[in-house]
């Protein structure tokens, strides 16, 4: 019954997904009062999205299999894929060490980034993401919501629910987190194919963070600072925003 369950959740999932792919605007008209910034409005839209589709499925799924406490502890069911993980590494990699590790790296590799895109007039990114940067300073804000809502609601369904989901139907952890990679890459279409193979490879690192962690917290807490130093502090300092 747990494996037929499983498969059910994994097949919601997965219609959820393909419902993200395909909706736009749309889709969500009940956003939409005449008149207003049509920026902001897209901004929240990109926030609101992934809350419904990755978020609220996440929950509701892992409720309803009894695996709350996921939400905490590493599953069980991947401790194969994390002893190949700290084989590959030579270790395990504490919370406290990663997340300042983390910051610190960002936050050089953000001002540098900036500074070029300044001397080069131009974004310097893997993949088209001129739709999500802010240009005011307004917006920032914005971005930054962004940067929250990706790094939580899509660590949930990409590194959490969906590997769980498909080692419970059978698949090895490995294979299980690699399919989980390779889904996270399309679910960024939008950027292009060199974005979707780049978010793909992101996704490895963010796995291979919660993996030698043990905690899902260091992949939220590592996609937070990724977006928001693609989406604040390189706009900021590239001189992109107005």
């Amino acid at each position: 019954m747990g494996q037929v369950a499983a498969a059910l959740w994994l097949a919601v999932a997965l219609a959820s997904l393909a419902l993200f792919l395909r909706g736009g605007a749309r889709h969500y008209r009940w956003l939409y009062r005449p008149g207003g910034d049509a920026r902001r409005r897209r901004f929240l839209l990109r926030a609101l999205r992934p809350t419904l589709h990755f978020a609220l499925v996440s929950l509701v799924a892992l409720a309803a299999l009894g695996r709350l406490d996921t939400l905490a502890e590493l599953p069980p069911e991947f401790a194969p894929a994390r002893v190949a993980a700290i084989e590959l590494v030579g270790g395990t990699m504490p919370l406290d060490l990663l997340a300042w590790s983390t910051l610190g790296g960002l936050a050089v590799g953000g001002v540098i980034a900036g500074l070029v895109e300044r001397w080069r007039g131009r974004s310097v990114t893997l993949g088209d993401v001129e739709s999500v940067l802010p240009t005011t300073r307004g917006e920032l804000a914005w971005g930054a919501l962004l940067s929250v809502s990706a790094g939580v609601t899509e660590e949930l369904f990409f590194r959490l629910l969906l590997p769980l989901l498909l080692v419970l139907c059978g698949a090895p952890a490995l294979v299980a987190a690699a399919v989980a990679c390779a889904l996270f890459g399309a679910a960024h279409a939008y950027q292009g194919a060199t974005g979707v193979i780049a978010t793909a490879l992101v996704g490895a690192v963010l796995t291979l963070a919660y993996l030698l962690s043990g905690s899902l917290a260091a992949a939220v807490l590592l996609h937070v600072a990724i977006d928001l130093n693609a989406l604040v502090v390189r706009p900021v300092l590239s001189g992109r925003v107005r």
